[in-house]
């Protein structure tokens, strides 16, 4: 927490990880005198984007170059100077834009949490629970006005990489793992009719007809995802799902989130599944934590 504030140790044990970093966040802006515009991390928490990687304990503020970065305890500045074009207020906190946040840290993270964050900002949900929060084409204008900096060749690979279809971090990490394995590039949601329904699937290689599924703990614990059926009755349901799915195609292949943030062990799932691997994608080089 930050000096002076102070949370109840009972509720504060009870708090995610990102819950946490959003209360500290929080009270260093609320705590500092003049207008501090929160960045990078703490921006993206307040935009609710995801972090693979896990939440930092410092807070970041974007401020003017002629400030220097010298940093306090618990505050990382960046004197990257401030472009009015790049701020905005949320929940009455002044941050990065999403476009801004996102072209950041697409230059710094870790390829597969920038990867997770770009998809995340660019996802359109066709049931509406999730908002889409920014375009393709803002991003790369906001990192167009912005050069040069130090990762744009990074950040603008990643960007260009990114989907409106990946429905969750773990989705992403599993797209980079394919490409850096240089199987070919799935198809995102492609539709089947299941008893009457339509219903999507994660990957679909149309050379080899299969099909590919990840799963995260949400789809069967979380209640904005369970829809009011127990765990139970999610579980029944996608067998079901996965049943019809499985008539249709030569191949299914379904692994847990842990096995998509992994390249060797998600390799190992798409060979058994008969996928053939060629030369890496997109991403070669890229693969590194920093640019």
């Amino acid at each position: 927490m930050s000096r002076g504030l102070y949370y109840p140790s009972a509720r504060w044990k009870q708090l995610r990880e990102d819950e946490r970093y959003l209360i500290r966040v929080r009270g260093a802006a609320l705590s500092r005198r003049g207008q501090a515009v929160l960045s990078h991390h703490s921006a993206a928490v307040l935009w609710d984007l995801p972090m693979l990687i896990g939440w930092p304990s410092d807070v970041h503020l974007l401020t003017e170059r002629a400030t220097g970065g010298r940093s306090d305890p618990g505050i990382r500045r960046h004197a990257l100077g401030i472009d009015a074009r790049d701020v905005t207020t949320v929940e009455g906190l002044l941050v990065t834009t999403i476009e801004r946040t996102v072209v950041d840290l697409a230059a710094t993270l870790d390829l597969k949490s920038a990867v997770a964050l770009v998809d995340r900002a660019l996802y359109q949900d066709r049931f509406g629970r999730t908002p889409t929060l920014t375009t393709k084409d803002a991003l790369l204008a906001t990192l167009e006005r912005m050069l040069p900096f130090r990762g744009s060749r990074r950040a603008r690979a990643i960007i260009q990489f990114g989907t409106d279809l990946s429905g969750s971090p773990a989705e992403s990490a599993s797209r980079v793992n394919i490409a850096l394995s240089g199987f070919p590039e799935p198809e995102l949601q492609h539709p089947f009719m299941v008893d009457g329904k339509e219903c999507e699937t994660d990957f679909y290689w149309l050379e080899i007809d299969g099909v590919g599924e990840c799963d995260g703990r949400d789809k069967y614990f979380n209640p904005e995802f369970l829809a009011g059926r127990t765990p139970e009755q999610v579980q029944y349901d996608e067998k079901l799902r996965e049943d019809g799915i499985r008539r249709q195609v030569h191949g299914f292949a379904r692994w847990p989130a842990s096995v998509g943030m992994s390249q060797y062990p998600l390799r190992r799932r798409l060979l058994e599944l008969g996928l053939q691997p060629g030369p890496q994608r997109v991403l070669r080089g890229l693969e590194r934590s920093m640019p």
